[in-house]
């Protein structure tokens, strides 16, 4: 989104007040000891690298607090009733804007047509961020929001059947009633569209509902329908309804939203008239293969999907899409390694340019704007978002500079939060565009921080808890017990593959038969990791079988209705569950135990109704809400991890009351769980690679470059250049074409054809620790200019290293090789930052760069300028 839709007033304070609030280009650099460095909401906290460690030192980790109170946000928002909306439902359901106040009150606004653009994206993130927070948690609170927010989308936000599109989501709905029906002449933006459908479609794997899969088939066969398989041609435009957009109708990287819902409704057995949804598939694939990929360097080929500009620009939401789409899909794109991490990496370097963000890497973490055009200092959720993908990558590829990279921006984005649901998206502190957008202040959240923990559950999983942390499939059904989880797919694909994080190793596992212990995944069965304090992560592959059960001895403890104490009114029922039930006002059940952590179990159903929560005699902010539009045993109705050690007391009193939805007031309980077993995940200090790196600045080529001794090197995009608000920072700073005629002195003189120049510009390495490091510049100087105004000052980690270095006069005339180098580096922050600077007002270049263990060798003397 722009500046101008996000709270002007705030922006423009922020950016008046960016230069004062600066901290030095050198992010190693502590500030002075008065005035402790600060990020987001919380007091920086650094491990003895001097590299972004926690600020929350809770059992259950950084990652997993995130997710709780993103979860408890959603869940405890106010509802609209009718006749403000058209049929009951969550404030966000109908509106984006809200705000909290400092003791966790969520007032909403009065909404614009215009504010009710971001209706897509926000339903995007709702419903695909609740579906995995199902899966990790077993909160069937999950369901009861999705069905709500589903229902309504479908009944009320949809065209009707004189439409060109007919049923087709009215995506970005800036006209119309905000809590009634949307008029079709608001956007009907296709990729957002499809974004929206894809979560739907997961969502109908979750709930089953008949009436969600009708929809999509519905809008799967208008995507095919409406498919140009020209080829070379988008096949698809931007809009549904162009004459009502105010900007340009192309359709660039955004093809990736349609081509993600078009493999899910083909994988779940949709495949349209004749084929026809594969026909648009491969119509999109090659786009993206063919058209798109080849021009990967140009701004707006990941950009136009933010609904209220054009966007013309790199943003970080079609990155993600676009990367993950390579990263899921080798066999279709062979070159995914490559161009997963260029196309990742590249918007590192893009969105460095606007000087009122000034992303930048801070405390070895990176952290950047959603574009080169918005939104100055809130760099935080542009990587909460990024940060699963380098962890995909790191994966996949066994990348460590994937996997570290994304390890230290998802804690640094996870700073955000206060336990109140409050969030500080600005940097330097205090809220930017969190504290009027409530989709990006949490559903966003709750999707990008589940991600994270799933590709890093070592690092980033719970201490001592269960949780399936990733699935092939959706999860349709959980249980989590003492010493068992039980828990259904939505289907089992060939190579069908799970990942538990558990706080015990199993004994035994089924998959509908048992499954046999196994060293690799070759065929069904499961692998086991020990990770430190007796936790275990196990990989589960179950092809063809939905039902999977764990089980071994837990430490976890667990009280039945028998255990627990039970005042004002209650009855009993026996069934597959023993449960007690309240429906009066008052009645109230509680524990005394002694852990770190405590879960409440009990049902949920059409009849469900409401609770306060009490732990330790403090009310939390989160009530219960039994209410689901279908029966489901033993669920988790709340729960806090993360405590103290020692006795604590665990109190939910029924209030006679119900949801707006709800057909009545019940309160189900079956069991509590808790535990005092005691763990720690850390943090993943020490992490970065260790190996050489080689980079050529402004090279454009999809493939790594080899050079004589077979090294490869690769483009050249951390690199942070100044160049000013929606600025190219490739057109303008990047040497894409060959330059230069023969280079002699060198058998590898593509290495210095191209190459980055800016008067100031710096370019980070993310290292490992214990280990000292050279880095090795490659020069060669192609311009005729005045030699003072092409004059190089070169400072590494703070110190400066060469000074008015003369590149022709070093390498013995124009168009010559030439390299500098610089031992005994040491890294700072777990970084080493190279910084490029002109002099007299001219700009700076270099050519390649090589940052490498121990000794680099000799390099040329450096012929100097001095200063007159």
């Amino acid at each position: 989104m722009t500046a101008d839709n996000k709270t002007p007033l705030v922006l423009l304070l922020a950016a008046l007040l960016a230069p004062l609030l600066a901290p030095s280009l050198a992010r190693a650099q502590p500030q002075a000891p008065e005035k402790p460095l600060r990020y987001y909401a919380h007091p920086a906290a650094v491990d003895g690298q001097g590299v972004i460690a926690p600020w929350y030192r809770g059992q259950n980790g950084q990652l997993d607090l995130r997710v709780r109170v993103a979860a408890e946000t959603v869940k405890r928002y106010p509802w609209a009733v009718p006749p403000k909306a058209v049929r009951p439902a969550p404030e966000y359901v109908y509106n984006g804007t809200w705000a909290i106040a400092a003791d966790g009150t969520i007032s909403v606004p009065a909404l614009r047509d215009w504010d009710n653009g971001d209706l897509g994206q926000r339903a995007a993130y709702v419903l695909a961020g609740l579906v995995d927070y199902y899966r990790y948690s077993g909160d069937a609170a999950a369901v009861a929001h999705i069905s709500v927010l589903a229902d309504t989308l479908i009944e009320h936000f949809c065209t009707g059947p004189e439409h060109p599109w007919p049923g087709i989501l009215v995506s970005c709905p800036t006209r119309g009633k905000p809590y009634g029906k949307c008029d079709p002449h608001g956007l009907i933006q296709l990729d957002i569209v499809a974004e929206v459908g894809l979560a739907l479609a997961r969502a109908w794997q979750l709930a089953g509902e008949p009436r969600w899969l009708e929809v999509l088939k519905g809008w799967g066969d208008l995507f095919a329908k409406h498919c140009n398989t020209s080829p070379l041609e988008p096949p698809w435009r931007r809009y549904a309804n162009p004459a009502d957009a105010g900007w340009s109708d192309v359709q660039t990287g955004g093809v990736v939203f349609i081509l993600e819902l078009l493999e899910e409704l083909i994988r779940i057995g949709h495949a349209g008239e004749g084929g026809s949804l594969v026909k648009a598939r491969d119509a999109g694939r090659a786009y993206l293969r063919d058209v798109l990929l080849p021009r990967w360097t140009v701004n707006d080929v990941w950009g136009r999907n933010y609904w209220d500009w054009e966007d013309p620009v790199q943003a970080e939401n079609v990155t993600e899409l676009a990367v993950r789409h390579l990263l899921e899909r080798p066999e279709v794109f062979p070159l995914w390694r490559t161009d997963g991490r260029n196309v990742l990496s590249l918007f590192l370097n893009r969105t460095s340019v606007a000087p009122e963000s000034r992303g930048d890497v801070y405390s070895g973490a990176w952290a950047y704007p959603e574009s080169s055009g918005c939104c100055g200092r809130s760099l935080w959720y542009g990587p909460l978002e990024l940060a699963p993908v380098y962890l995909e990558y790191g994966a996949r590829a066994g990348s460590e500079w994937g996997r570290e990279l994304g390890r230290r921006q998802a804690i640094l984005a996870t700073y955000d939060v206060h336990e109140t649901g409050v969030v500080e998206d600005n940097i330097d502190g205090g809220q930017v565009v969190a504290g009027g957008w409530f989709k990006i202040a949490h559903p966003m959240a709750l999707k990008h921080a589940l991600a994270a923990i799933a590709w890093l559950p070592e690092v980033f999983g719970p201490a001592r808890e269960n949780h399936i942390v990733r699935s092939s499939s959706v999860v349709s059904r959980v249980e989590y017990g003492r010493g068992k989880v039980a828990y259904r797919t939505f289907d089992a694909p060939p190579e069908a593959a799970d990942v538990l994080r558990l706080a015990f190793r199993p004994e035994r596992v089924l998959g509908g038969k048992p499954l046999p212990l196994r060293e690799d995944l070759r065929e069904p069965g499961y692998v086991l990791k020990d990770l430190p304090g007796g936790d275990c992560l196990v990989t589960i592959r179950h092809d063809g079988e939905r039902d999977v059960v764990v089980e071994g001895r837990d430490p976890q403890e667990e009280a039945g209705v028998e255990a627990l104490s039970f005042s004002g009114e209650w009855r009993e029922e026996r069934g597959e569950v023993v449960e007690r039930v309240a429906r009066a006002r008052g009645a109230a059940v509680s524990l005394a135990f002694t852990g770190n952590q405590v879960r409440l179990l009990g049902s949920v159903g059409p009849e469900g109704g409401t609770a306060d929560v009490y732990l330790d005699g403090a009310k939390q902010l989160v009530p219960i809400d039994c209410w689901s539009p279908s029966a489901r045993r033993r669920q988790v109705l709340f729960y806090r991890n993360g405590l103290a050690p020692g006795r604590h007391e665990l109190r939910v009193e029924a209030r006679g009351a119900r949801n707006p939805v709800s057909r009545g007031d019940e309160l189900r309980v079956s069991a509590v769980q808790w535990s005092a077993a005691e763990g720690s995940s850390g943090s993943g200090e020490g992490g970065g690679p260790r190996d050489a790196q080689r980079v050529i600045c402004g090279y454009p080529g999809r493939e790594d470059y080899r050079d004589s001794k077979g090294q490869s090197w690769r483009p050249a995009t951390e690199v942070v250049v100044r160049l000013g608000t929606m600025k190219d920072s490739v057109t303008e700073s990047w040497w894409t074409e060959r330059r230069g005629a023969e280079f002699v002195r060198t058998p590898d003189p593509e290495l210095y054809r191209h190459g980055m120049h800016a008067r100031d510009f710096t370019a980070y390495f993310t290292v490992g620790p214990g280990t000292t490091y050279h880095v090795r510049l490659k020069l060669a100087e192609t311009r005729s200019a005045d030699v003072r105004l092409r004059l190089l000052t070169v400072v590494v980690n703070g110190e400066e290293v060469a000074s008015r270095v003369d590149i022709a006069a070093t390498a013995g005339g124009l168009n010559r090789a030439a390299d500098l180098v610089f031992n005994g580096l040491e890294p700072a922050g777990g970084v080493i930052a190279v910084r490029f600077l002109g002099s007299e007002g001219g700009e700076a270049i270099v050519q390649a760069i090589e940052i490498g263990p121990g000794d680099g060798g000799e390099g040329a003397r450096a012929v100097t300028v001095p200063a007159k």
